[in-house]
Order: C-alpha cells, then sequence, then structure tokens
C-alpha cells in the first residue's frame, strides 16, 4: 500500500491529555511514553519539562525525545534573540532545535508523534502551531499533545481533521492508557505496512 492509500483509510488521531497548570501533564505523559517505547513503540517529537525558581515558574527545556538532547525553550528572563509570548520569552536556537524534532519522519520510521504542549500561543499561530499545521496536513502517524483543561476545546476546534481522544490525566490509569494506545498504533501499522511492536 503506498502513503497515498494509507492517507485515505488512516483516520488520524491525536491523544489530547488534559489537566490543570501544574498537575503533571509532562510527568503522566512520560511514565506513558516509558511503557510504550518499552514495547517497541518508535516516538518523534518533543517534551517540554518546566523549571520552578522560588516556587515559581520560571521557564521551559524542549527535549528533543529521540535524541535525548534539550535545549532551553523560554524563560521569564529576557534575553537577546528571543520573542515574547505572555510572560515568556522564547530563545530562537530553542523554538528552531523543537521545529526540527517535529518535522514530518519518513513514512514507516515513527510511530507516534508527541507535542508538549499545545496551548493558547499555538491557537494564535505562534510556537509549535506551522509544525502541528505541517503533521495535521500529512498522513501522520498517532499523536499526543498535553493540553491545558480549559483549553481542549479550542484546540480541538482548530484542528478538527484529526480522531481527538480526550485523557484526563486525575483520573486515567497510565497502563491502561499506553494501552488503548498501542492499539492505536498497531492499527497505523497495519495500515501503512509496518510491523506490530
Amino acid at each position: 500500500m503506498n502513503e497515498c492509500e494509507a492517507s485515505a483509510d488512516w483516520q488520524q488521531t491525536v491523544y489530547i491529555f488534559s489537566g490543570d497548570q501544574g498537575e503533571g501533564k509532562t510527568s503522566f505523559l512520560m511514565r506513558v511514553l516509558a511503557d510504550l517505547e518499552s514495547a517497541g513503540v518508535r516516538v518523534r517529537g518533543i517534551a517540554a519539562p518546566g523549571h520552578l525558581r522560588d516556587g515559581f515558574r520560571s521557564g521551559f527545556s524542549v527535549l528533543d525525545l529521540v535524541t535525548g538532547t534539550s535545549r532551553e525553550l523560554c524563560s521569564v528572563t529576557p534575553s537577546s534573540n528571543c520573542e515574547r509570548h505572555g510572560m515568556y520569552y522564547f530563545r530562537s536556537e530553542g523554538l528552531s532545535f523543537g521545529c526540527r524534532a517535529l518535522s514530518p519522519a519518513m513514512p514507516g520510521t515513527a510511530d507516534l508523534f508527541v507535542v508538549d504542549e499545545v496551548g493558547r500561543f499555538e491557537l494564535k499561530g505562534a510556537v509549535w502551531a506551522g509544525c502541528i499545521d505541517l503533521l495535521v496536513g500529512k498522513s501522520h502517524p498517532p499523536m499526543i499533545w498535553t493540553v491545558r483543561r480549559f483549553l481542549v476545546d479550542a484546540v480541538a476546534e482548530r484542528w478538527p481533521e484529526t480522531r481527538q481522544v480526550v485523557v484526563e490525566i486525575g483520573s486515567a490509569s497510565y497502563a491502561a492508557v499506553a494501552r488503548d494506545i498501542m492499539e492505536t498504533v498497531r492499527a497505523y501499522r497495519s495500515v501503512v505496512g509496518g510491523g506490530a511492536p
């Protein structure tokens, strides 16, 4: 089956990990990814662990989930060659690094894409919005997006092309979510011709 046929048959699925600010969306994500990677799932994309200073959120790093390398993404502290969104100053190097990690994969080389997180900046067309538009416009593997609870409906409306499964991290089981995503990965692999893990 070629890629065009796969595009016609595959129902693009996005798992939205929903929670409040500071509730642990990234921690929940990393736990689920550990289970999936141990089962042979090939993961691409980014995670964005946060940093605290004096008990307050001071910024985020961006982690490439393939290489394990990271860069500073944004900080409350301004610096040269940065762009401001809300209270944060985004480093151009961090944005470029994240976009490279989110570039579409060659067919058959990735089972799952991750974007941590999709929020108010993306809804305004900034930060990862262009990367997401590019991924959604292609025949992509299943994806996981982390989204603050109050933005879930807006994010779903912004990218309506996908089948969206909302996971409330406060009540969900790591293992059950990983099993569900594993089944979706197997379905995707059967469409594009990859072997099931």
